[in-house]
């Protein structure tokens, strides 16, 4: 959470429902995705109706409990619901999105976030050896999502696996075990389900 205040409505901004909108004709802007949405819907003369979602917990295949919030973001003409994952931590978690027209049912766009998040929480992908270090399941197959290491000297990589922060040297270790196999990378949109 952040201490921040929208700048149109005044409530207190999450750190994941936030927007920095900044243009030459205006001030910079903080706002909530509600006061943005509805920005965004009058200059494209959209008839959007801001929906929000209350937070939900779900548990992944070994009954661990991930709890998400949402956010609504209207980009142009279509709309991005995302589900994310609040850590204690402040590490990224599990994070979860759909694209759909912005006159989609919001409900049924929440609906097909729902499966999909149902559907990854159902597998893993790494699983802790004896000695507690993370190493690729039985399935030898890995998917997680591309971030940003800050915190390294070499802006390396941080891949969010099964909602868990791994290092790119840590993701070389796992891999170091498959010497002499070939291996298949597919990078897609956030937005796509594959």
């Amino acid at each position: 959470m952040t201490n921040k205040l929208c700048t149109s409505c005044k409530t207190e901004l999450q750190s994941f429902d936030s927007i920095h909108v900044s243009s030459q004709q205006t001030d910079d802007e903080l706002l909530c995705t509600q006061c943005y949405n509805q920005k965004i819907a009058k200059y494209l003369g959209l008839n959007f109706d801001h929906v929000s979602f209350d937070p939900i917990t779900l548990n992944d295949i070994q009954g661990h409990p991930h709890t998400f919030y949402f956010r609504t973001r209207l980009i142009g003409d279509q709309v991005a619901l995302a589900a994310y994952e609040e850590l204690k931590d402040d590490s990224e978690g599990h994070h979860f999105e759909v694209l759909s027209d912005a006159e989609d049912d919001l409900f049924k766009v929440f609906k097909l976030l729902f499966e999909r998040m149902k559907r990854a929480l159902s597998i893993k992908y790494l699983e802790q050896d004896q000695y507690n270090q993370y190493q690729i399941t039985n399935d030898d197959t890995v998917r997680g999502r591309i971030t940003s290491d800050v915190d390294a000297h070499d802006r390396s990589p941080l891949l969010i696996i099964d909602g868990v922060e791994v290092t790119w040297e840590d993701f070389g270790r796992m891999m170091s075990v498959y010497e002499g196999f070939n291996f298949k990378v597919e990078i897609y949109d956030k937005t796509e389900e594959r």
